[in-house]
């Protein structure tokens, strides 16, 4: 093992607890831009901490060379740098950050002879298919919303380049944790831990994708680098569960687990309403100077579900996701820390719902 790994994103999400496992056996660098929480030092005594952006090349460049001199050359980089947001049109992050950021990790590993790039994509960057058709690896990324063209831009990217640097596209589910921190999973499970507004489910019911837990996450970055060897050049891989976990399969387990009298049956409503309702909240959450992270475009997706096939990914990597933290055996751990522990798993999502993610272990 002991291998230098860049990591980019290293103060975020995923970044973070990827800096604290492989630290354990491999010298890591974590790039971050904002500044480093104490919990994050103490967790990480022996990372490499750089403060940057990853559009400013010339930072980029200096980290690769300075390493390179010291004897320690690297030999991947984990580039989970990304900006995300709420909004449907393009943003000049997606731009700085997605796309200038992830050309420039491109050009210095290529420079500097690394063994290979891991690009987190995302299945969110993936089209809806009609019912009975499944996305699998070799689907083209791409879609209308921001996020996910930035997404397909920087998977072009890494495609174009792999003859110069090898390179895995990591298609990331919807990663949670234990005390939920996913965006999407944070709203509904607001809402339907209510007594009546609790009830009401947008469409039929089969919104969805798959979940995947964060550690599941970690593990498949480590299963990556073991496997680099025998991969091909330009990977596309899933990480996450076959299949797609809707919001049928959700909502009783949240109803039930948030307070035993409440009613599992929903009540659908339709999409015209819910819209309505959604414009109507950003409208007033916007006059009391209050984040809506919940956007009426969001339900151009209600009832087209995201479905995955892994196979491939299962069987190049050997692994598979553990049973036990799949999200429908896990939510029942997220509703405990939700009941009893609201004012921290409140914060913590807040937190990761603004960007403003601040390490804490699982």
């Amino acid at each position: 093992m002991d291998r230098t790994i860049l990591v980019t994103g290293a103060s975020g999400f995923l970044g973070s607890a990827l800096c604290v496992d492989l630290s354990r056996d491999h010298k890591i660098i974590g790039l971050h831009r904002r500044p480093l929480p104490e919990k994050l030092k103490k967790a990480t005594p022996l990372v490499q901490w750089e403060k940057s952006e990853v559009e400013d090349r010339d930072c980029i460049d200096w980290i690769f060379t300075q390493n390179a001199l010291k004897g320690r050359p690297i030999d991947y980089v984990i580039h989970f740098a990304a900006y995300v947001g709420f909004k449907k049109k393009w943003q000049d992050e997606h731009s700085d950050t997605n796309v200038i950021g992830t050309r420039n990790i491109i050009e210095a590993a290529s420079n500097a002879g690394v063994k290979r790039i891991l690009f987190a994509g995302s299945v969110a960057a993936l089209d809806p298919l009609p019912i009975g058709r499944v996305l699998t690896e070799k689907s083209l990324a791409g879609g209308k919303i921001a996020y996910s063209r930035s997404k397909a831009l920087g998977e072009k990217m890494l495609f174009e380049n792999s003859y110069r640097v090898p390179a895995v596209v990591l298609r990331l589910g919807g990663v949670f944790t234990d005390w939920c921190e996913l965006p999407p999973l944070f709203s509904i499970m607001n809402m339907w831990t209510k007594p009546f507004i609790g009830r009401m489910m947008p469409g039929h019911g089969m919104s969805g994708f798959p979940y995947i837990h964060r550690r599941d996450v970690v593990q498949i970055v480590r299963r990556i680098i073991e496997k680099n060897n025998s991969l091909g050049r330009f990977e596309t891989l899933f990480a996450s569960p076959g299949g797609c976990t809707c919001h049928k399969d959700l909502f009783p387990i949240i109803r039930r687990e948030s307070n035993e009298t409440f009613s599992i049956n929903p009540l659908h409503v339709s999409l015209f309403f819910a819209r309505m309702a959604l414009h109507g909240k950003y409208f007033f959450n916007t006059l009391r100077n209050r984040k809506t992270y919940e956007r009426a475009w969001m339900l151009d997706y209600a009832d087209r579900p995201l479905v995955v096939d892994t196979t491939y990914t299962r069987e190049k990597l050997d692994w598979e996701p553990r049973p036990g933290l799949h999200i429908l055996e896990r939510l029942p751990i997220l509703l405990q820390k939700f009941n009893r522990h609201f004012g921290t798993w409140h914060i913590r999502n807040i937190n990761r719902n603004d960007q403003k993610y601040e390490y804490n272990p699982d």
